[in-house]
Protein backbone atom coordinates (compact mmCIF):
# COMPACT_ATOMS: atom_id res chain seq x y z
CA UNK A 1 0.00 0.00 0.00
CA UNK A 2 1.71 3.60 -1.30
CA UNK A 3 1.29 6.05 1.76
CA UNK A 4 0.73 3.80 4.42
CA UNK A 5 1.90 4.03 7.93
CA UNK A 6 1.60 2.00 11.19
CA UNK A 7 1.12 4.35 13.69
CA UNK A 8 1.16 2.95 17.80
CA UNK A 9 -0.31 5.46 19.78
CA UNK A 10 0.84 5.06 23.30
CA UNK A 11 0.54 6.59 26.75
CA UNK A 12 4.03 6.79 27.25
CA UNK A 13 5.70 7.13 23.49
CA UNK A 14 4.14 7.36 19.79
CA UNK A 15 5.97 5.56 17.00
CA UNK A 16 5.32 5.82 13.32
CA UNK A 17 6.63 3.21 11.04
CA UNK A 18 6.29 3.65 7.05
CA UNK A 19 5.66 1.09 5.06
CA UNK A 20 8.86 0.30 2.95
CA UNK A 21 10.83 2.96 4.89
CA UNK A 22 11.27 1.93 8.71
CA UNK A 23 10.67 4.01 11.49
CA UNK A 24 10.42 7.37 11.03
CA UNK A 25 9.00 8.73 14.55
CA UNK A 26 9.48 7.67 17.90
CA UNK A 27 8.55 10.13 20.57
CA UNK A 28 7.13 10.88 23.68
CA UNK A 29 3.10 11.22 23.54
CA UNK A 30 2.73 14.42 25.47
CA UNK A 31 1.72 18.04 24.35
CA UNK A 32 3.06 21.22 26.01
CA UNK A 33 0.44 24.28 25.32
CA UNK A 34 0.68 27.98 26.20
CA UNK A 35 -2.09 28.99 28.16
CA UNK A 36 -4.17 31.66 26.76
CA UNK A 37 -7.26 32.24 25.13
CA UNK A 38 -6.34 30.14 22.21
CA UNK A 39 -4.78 27.48 23.91
CA UNK A 40 -1.59 27.06 21.46
CA UNK A 41 0.89 24.42 21.09
CA UNK A 42 3.93 25.21 22.47
CA UNK A 43 6.00 21.96 22.01
CA UNK A 44 4.96 18.15 21.35
CA UNK A 45 6.98 14.82 21.82
CA UNK A 46 10.58 14.87 22.97
CA UNK A 47 10.54 18.81 23.33
CA UNK A 48 7.13 18.59 25.53
CA UNK A 49 8.76 15.84 27.81
CA UNK A 50 11.83 17.94 28.39
CA UNK A 51 9.54 20.59 29.90
CA UNK A 52 8.14 18.68 32.50
CA UNK A 53 8.52 19.88 35.98
CA UNK A 54 10.42 23.18 34.58
CA UNK A 55 7.21 24.77 33.66
CA UNK A 56 5.76 27.93 34.55
CA UNK A 57 1.87 29.05 34.92
CA UNK A 58 1.79 29.68 31.55
CA UNK A 59 2.34 26.44 30.20
CA UNK A 60 0.13 23.22 30.63
CA UNK A 61 1.78 19.92 30.04
CA UNK A 62 -0.77 17.07 28.44
CA UNK A 63 -1.02 13.15 27.98
CA UNK A 64 -3.87 13.29 25.40
CA UNK A 65 -3.48 9.26 25.99
CA UNK A 66 -3.70 7.34 29.32
CA UNK A 67 -3.80 3.76 30.07
CA UNK A 68 -4.29 3.14 26.51
CA UNK A 69 -7.48 4.68 25.98
CA UNK A 70 -7.70 8.98 24.13
CA UNK A 71 -8.55 11.07 27.39
CA UNK A 72 -8.45 14.58 25.71
CA UNK A 73 -9.25 14.66 22.06
CA UNK A 74 -8.21 18.07 20.91
CA UNK A 75 -4.79 17.13 22.27
CA UNK A 76 -4.43 14.12 20.96
CA UNK A 77 -5.20 15.83 16.97
CA UNK A 78 -2.72 18.29 17.68
CA UNK A 79 -0.11 15.80 19.06
CA UNK A 80 -0.98 13.42 15.72
CA UNK A 81 -0.81 16.39 13.10
CA UNK A 82 2.58 17.39 14.58
CA UNK A 83 4.60 13.91 14.41
CA UNK A 84 2.59 13.78 10.73
CA UNK A 85 3.86 17.20 9.46
CA UNK A 86 7.48 15.60 10.91
CA UNK A 87 7.55 12.64 8.68
CA UNK A 88 5.56 14.38 5.51
CA UNK A 89 7.82 13.77 2.76
CA UNK A 90 4.75 14.24 0.44
CA UNK A 91 5.15 17.82 -1.93
CA UNK A 92 1.57 18.19 -1.74
CA UNK A 93 0.93 17.50 1.68
CA UNK A 94 -1.30 14.33 1.39
CA UNK A 95 -1.76 12.68 4.92
CA UNK A 96 -0.59 8.96 4.85
CA UNK A 97 -3.49 5.72 5.34
CA UNK A 98 -2.94 4.57 8.76
CA UNK A 99 -2.68 1.10 10.18
CA UNK A 100 -3.93 2.42 13.81
CA UNK A 101 -3.03 0.05 16.51
CA UNK A 102 -5.75 0.42 19.84
CA UNK A 103 -6.01 -1.61 23.03
CA UNK A 104 -7.70 -5.14 22.99
CA UNK A 105 -11.42 -4.70 24.73
CA UNK A 106 -12.04 -1.20 23.29
CA UNK A 107 -16.22 -0.38 22.59
CA UNK A 108 -17.70 1.27 19.85
CA UNK A 109 -17.45 5.29 21.72
CA UNK A 110 -13.78 4.76 22.81
CA UNK A 111 -12.82 3.59 18.92
CA UNK A 112 -14.75 6.68 18.04
CA UNK A 113 -12.41 9.00 19.86
CA UNK A 114 -9.43 7.48 17.95
CA UNK A 115 -11.44 8.24 14.41
CA UNK A 116 -12.23 12.12 15.84
CA UNK A 117 -8.68 12.58 17.05
CA UNK A 118 -7.42 11.73 14.02
CA UNK A 119 -9.71 13.06 11.34
CA UNK A 120 -8.46 16.50 13.09
CA UNK A 121 -5.01 16.17 12.11
CA UNK A 122 -6.22 15.45 8.71
CA UNK A 123 -6.50 12.12 8.42
CA UNK A 124 -9.40 9.73 6.73
CA UNK A 125 -7.69 6.64 5.87
CA UNK A 126 -7.54 4.77 9.23
CA UNK A 127 -7.80 0.86 10.51
CA UNK A 128 -7.59 -0.09 13.30
CA UNK A 129 -6.39 -3.75 14.48
CA UNK A 130 -6.07 -4.70 18.24
CA UNK A 131 -2.74 -4.20 19.59
CA UNK A 132 -1.65 -7.74 20.72
CA UNK A 133 -2.19 -8.89 17.05
CA UNK A 134 0.38 -6.76 15.74
CA UNK A 135 2.67 -6.99 18.95
CA UNK A 136 2.74 -10.87 17.97
CA UNK A 137 3.18 -9.92 14.43
CA UNK A 138 6.25 -7.78 15.07
CA UNK A 139 7.88 -9.85 17.73
CA UNK A 140 7.33 -13.09 14.53
CA UNK A 141 5.27 -15.32 16.76
CA UNK A 142 4.62 -18.00 14.97
CA UNK A 143 0.62 -17.30 14.89
CA UNK A 144 -2.15 -18.12 12.30
CA UNK A 145 -5.48 -18.66 11.97
CA UNK A 146 -5.54 -21.99 13.17
CA UNK A 147 -1.85 -21.31 15.41
CA UNK A 148 -2.48 -19.07 18.69
CA UNK A 149 -0.01 -17.27 20.72
CA UNK A 150 0.24 -15.61 24.19
CA UNK A 151 1.41 -12.03 24.06
CA UNK A 152 2.52 -9.66 26.80
CA UNK A 153 2.84 -6.28 25.88
CA UNK A 154 4.22 -3.59 28.42
CA UNK A 155 4.06 -0.67 27.53
CA UNK A 156 3.95 2.56 29.51
CA UNK A 157 0.54 3.14 30.67
CA UNK A 158 -1.02 0.05 29.98
CA UNK A 159 -0.58 -3.84 29.46
CA UNK A 160 -2.12 -5.75 27.15
CA UNK A 161 -2.29 -9.67 27.83
CA UNK A 162 -3.83 -11.57 25.15
CA UNK A 163 -4.07 -15.11 23.29
CA UNK A 164 -4.48 -14.24 19.67
CA UNK A 165 -4.58 -15.58 16.11
CA UNK A 166 -5.39 -14.19 12.96
CA UNK A 167 -8.76 -15.04 13.53
CA UNK A 168 -8.40 -12.07 16.55
CA UNK A 169 -8.75 -12.04 20.15
CA UNK A 170 -9.46 -15.18 21.78
CA UNK A 171 -9.14 -13.87 25.35
CA UNK A 172 -7.45 -11.18 26.53
CA UNK A 173 -7.64 -7.74 28.70
CA UNK A 174 -5.96 -4.00 28.72
CA UNK A 175 -4.70 -3.02 31.90
CA UNK A 176 -3.45 0.49 33.55
CA UNK A 177 -0.17 -0.71 34.57
CA UNK A 178 2.89 -0.28 32.79
CA UNK A 179 6.11 1.26 32.61
CA UNK A 180 4.65 4.56 34.15
CA UNK A 181 3.49 2.78 36.97
CA UNK A 182 7.10 1.12 38.18
CA UNK A 183 7.94 5.17 37.59
CA UNK A 184 5.74 5.98 40.28
CA UNK A 185 6.92 2.82 42.23
CA UNK A 186 10.20 4.07 42.45
CA UNK A 187 9.56 7.96 43.77
CA UNK A 188 8.11 6.38 46.79
CA UNK A 189 10.66 4.15 47.38
CA UNK A 190 13.64 7.14 46.77
CA UNK A 191 11.14 8.75 49.07
CA UNK A 192 10.84 6.33 51.57
CA UNK A 193 14.55 4.96 51.68
CA UNK A 194 16.64 8.33 51.33
CA UNK A 195 14.29 11.35 52.20
CA UNK A 196 14.53 12.46 48.72
CA UNK A 197 11.78 13.87 46.42
CA UNK A 198 12.15 13.05 42.78
CA UNK A 199 9.92 13.52 39.48
CA UNK A 200 9.09 11.10 37.13
CA UNK A 201 11.76 11.89 34.93
CA UNK A 202 14.31 10.99 37.19
CA UNK A 203 12.87 8.03 37.99
CA UNK A 204 12.46 6.75 34.25
CA UNK A 205 16.12 7.80 34.31
CA UNK A 206 17.18 5.02 37.13
CA UNK A 207 14.71 2.50 35.87
CA UNK A 208 16.47 2.83 31.91
CA UNK A 209 20.36 3.04 33.24
CA UNK A 210 20.02 0.71 36.39
CA UNK A 211 16.94 -1.16 36.58
CA UNK A 212 16.78 -4.90 36.49
CA UNK A 213 15.25 -8.11 37.72
CA UNK A 214 18.00 -9.93 38.15
CA UNK A 215 18.60 -10.13 42.14
CA UNK A 216 21.98 -10.07 42.27
CA UNK A 217 22.64 -6.79 39.94
CA UNK A 218 25.29 -4.44 40.58
CA UNK A 219 24.67 -1.04 39.21
CA UNK A 220 25.03 2.46 40.42
CA UNK A 221 23.17 5.85 39.78
CA UNK A 222 23.26 9.52 40.92
CA UNK A 223 20.33 11.16 41.15
CA UNK A 224 18.90 14.98 42.00
CA UNK A 225 16.32 15.89 44.04
CA UNK A 226 14.72 17.64 47.18
CA UNK A 227 15.78 16.94 50.45
CA UNK A 228 12.27 16.23 52.04
CA UNK A 229 13.45 17.68 55.38
CA UNK A 230 14.79 20.88 54.58
CA UNK A 231 14.09 21.40 51.36
CA UNK A 232 17.38 22.06 49.62
CA UNK A 233 18.95 20.23 46.51
CA UNK A 234 20.76 17.11 47.43
CA UNK A 235 22.29 14.42 45.53
CA UNK A 236 22.21 10.41 46.51
CA UNK A 237 23.70 7.85 44.74
CA UNK A 238 20.89 5.13 44.33
CA UNK A 239 22.50 0.96 43.73
CA UNK A 240 20.32 -1.33 41.47
CA UNK A 241 18.95 -3.28 44.70
CA UNK A 242 17.12 -0.67 45.68
CA UNK A 243 14.82 -0.46 42.90
CA UNK A 244 14.59 -4.05 42.04
CA UNK A 245 11.64 -4.92 44.49
CA UNK A 246 9.71 -1.73 43.03
CA UNK A 247 10.25 -2.95 39.53
CA UNK A 248 8.95 -6.59 40.93
CA UNK A 249 5.88 -5.63 42.51
CA UNK A 250 4.30 -3.77 39.16
CA UNK A 251 5.62 -7.09 37.09
CA UNK A 252 4.08 -9.24 39.95
CA UNK A 253 0.40 -7.74 39.23
CA UNK A 254 1.30 -7.95 35.27
CA UNK A 255 1.66 -11.60 35.85
CA UNK A 256 -1.47 -12.42 38.29
CA UNK A 257 -3.47 -11.26 35.43
CA UNK A 258 -1.55 -12.84 32.83
CA UNK A 259 -1.74 -15.73 34.83
CA UNK A 260 -5.92 -15.66 34.63
CA UNK A 261 -6.18 -14.70 31.30
CA UNK A 262 -3.93 -18.08 30.68
CA UNK A 263 -6.17 -20.04 33.30
CA UNK A 264 -9.20 -19.63 31.22
CA UNK A 265 -8.07 -20.29 27.74
CA UNK A 266 -9.39 -23.91 26.59
CA UNK A 267 -7.56 -26.54 26.13
CA UNK A 268 -6.33 -26.79 22.83
CA UNK A 269 -5.43 -23.09 23.16
CA UNK A 270 -3.25 -23.70 26.11
CA UNK A 271 -1.62 -27.13 24.99
CA UNK A 272 -1.08 -24.67 22.23
CA UNK A 273 0.65 -22.11 23.87
CA UNK A 274 2.59 -24.12 26.54
CA UNK A 275 4.72 -25.63 23.01
CA UNK A 276 5.26 -22.35 21.67
CA UNK A 277 5.89 -20.49 24.69
CA UNK A 278 4.88 -16.77 25.57
CA UNK A 279 6.06 -13.61 23.67
CA UNK A 280 7.02 -10.58 25.44
CA UNK A 281 7.07 -6.98 24.15
CA UNK A 282 6.61 -3.57 24.86
CA UNK A 283 9.21 -0.70 26.00
CA UNK A 284 9.38 -1.99 29.88
CA UNK A 285 10.00 -5.61 28.60
CA UNK A 286 13.62 -4.18 27.50
CA UNK A 287 14.43 -3.99 31.38
CA UNK A 288 17.23 -6.71 31.95
CA UNK A 289 15.65 -10.31 33.55
CA UNK A 290 12.04 -9.48 32.33
CA UNK A 291 11.67 -12.81 30.08
CA UNK A 292 13.50 -15.09 32.65
CA UNK A 293 11.55 -13.18 35.59
CA UNK A 294 7.83 -14.51 33.25
CA UNK A 295 10.18 -18.16 32.55
CA UNK A 296 10.26 -18.65 36.10
CA UNK A 297 7.07 -17.54 37.36
CA UNK A 298 4.36 -18.89 34.71
CA UNK A 299 6.43 -22.01 34.36
CA UNK A 300 7.10 -21.63 30.34
CA UNK A 301 9.14 -20.30 27.21
CA UNK A 302 9.35 -16.64 27.32
CA UNK A 303 10.12 -15.13 24.18
CA UNK A 304 11.54 -11.68 23.96
CA UNK A 305 10.98 -9.27 20.74
CA UNK A 306 14.07 -8.47 19.04
CA UNK A 307 13.04 -4.61 19.10
CA UNK A 308 10.26 -4.96 22.13
CA UNK A 309 9.34 -1.60 22.16
CA UNK A 310 8.85 -1.19 18.22
CA UNK A 311 7.05 -4.85 17.60
CA UNK A 312 3.51 -3.15 17.40
CA UNK A 313 4.95 -0.66 14.99
CA UNK A 314 6.85 -3.37 12.86
CA UNK A 315 3.30 -6.31 13.09
CA UNK A 316 1.58 -2.62 12.10
CA UNK A 317 3.55 -2.13 9.14
CA UNK A 318 3.47 -5.87 8.08
CA UNK A 319 0.15 -5.70 8.03
CA UNK A 320 -0.11 -2.58 6.09
CA UNK A 321 1.30 -3.84 3.55
CA UNK A 322 -0.72 -6.86 2.92
CA UNK A 323 -3.92 -6.32 1.74
CA UNK A 324 -5.11 -10.02 2.51
CA UNK A 325 -3.87 -9.77 6.15
CA UNK A 326 -5.46 -6.89 6.81
CA UNK A 327 -8.53 -8.07 5.96
CA UNK A 328 -8.40 -10.79 8.50
CA UNK A 329 -7.71 -8.19 11.31
CA UNK A 330 -9.09 -4.97 11.26
CA UNK A 331 -11.87 -4.33 13.31
CA UNK A 332 -14.96 -1.36 12.22
CA UNK A 333 -15.95 1.00 14.51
Amino acid sequence: MKNAVAIDLGSANTVIYQVGGGVVLSEPSVVAFDVGSKKKVKAVGKEAKNLIGKTADGTEIVFPVVEGQIVDEKAAGAMVENFLNKISTNKFGLRPQVLLSIPCGLDNAEIKQYERAFNSAGVYGIDFVESPILSALGSDAPITTSTPCFIIDIGGGSTNIAAVSLDGVIAGVNIGIGGNSIDATIIKCVEREYGLKIGSLTAEKLKISIGSLYENEVNYAQINGRDIAGGKPRSVTVPSGKIYSPIKHVLDKIFEVADMVMSKLPAEVSAEIRSNGVYLAGGTAKIPGVAEYFSRTMAIRANLAEYPDLANAIGGSKVAANHSLLKKVRIHA
